[in-house]
């Protein structure tokens, strides 16, 4: 029976993420120049030919992009950090040191707003909430995006602990 191995399926889960936070983006854009264009030309013809949904939609689709990109951001070792003593260290140090901020530092955050946001996503979900503005989106299927985002997020922290651990 083959092994399977747990931090490549966790590599590849968020890379099929980021494939939707890509996709996202340049959707995003086409969407906001439409609401750029349509603002001046529904002046220009006296009418409206944007919308609510379409304005809700551009940072929706940022909150997309954003929220499942996080896990792949960490797999590609572009999070924002302090390299200044890092640089200085050993390989093995800075191996310690990164499981270390991994299991003491992002994984529970990680896990924290996971499960602080899980309950909200679920009410939302239960009431089927829409935006308060006229023509405005769902919001149910937004607020979803932050526990499964940080959820991610979480599950590619604990494959990075688990490489790390091997290379010990």
């Amino acid at each position: 029976m083959a092994r399977i191995d747990w931090p490549d399926q966790i590599d590849r889960l968020n890379q099929g993420a980021a494939w939707i936070g890509r996709w996202s983006i340049l959707l995003m854009l086409v969407v906001g120049a439409w609401n750029v264009v349509g603002r001046y030309l529904g002046l220009a013809l006296g009418m409206s030919v944007s919308s609510n949904a379409l304005i809700e939609a551009q940072w929706a689709l940022f909150s997309v992009a954003f929220l499942l990109g996080l896990g792949y951001t960490l797999q590609r070792n572009g999070h924002v950090r302090v390299d200044v003593l890092h640089s200085r260290w050993s390989a093995r140090k800075q191996r310690r040191i990164e499981l270390g901020g991994t299991l003491l530092l992002l994984l529970p955050f990680a896990i924290m707003v996971l499960l602080v946001s899980l309950l909200p996503a679920v009410q939302s979900w239960q009431i089927w909430e829409q935006s308060p503005d006229p023509n405005g989106l769902p919001r149910y299927w937004i607020k979803s995006l932050i526990p499964l985002g940080f959820g991610l997020l979480a599950l590619q922290g604990l494959a990075q602990a688990l490489r790390l651990r091997r290379e010990r």
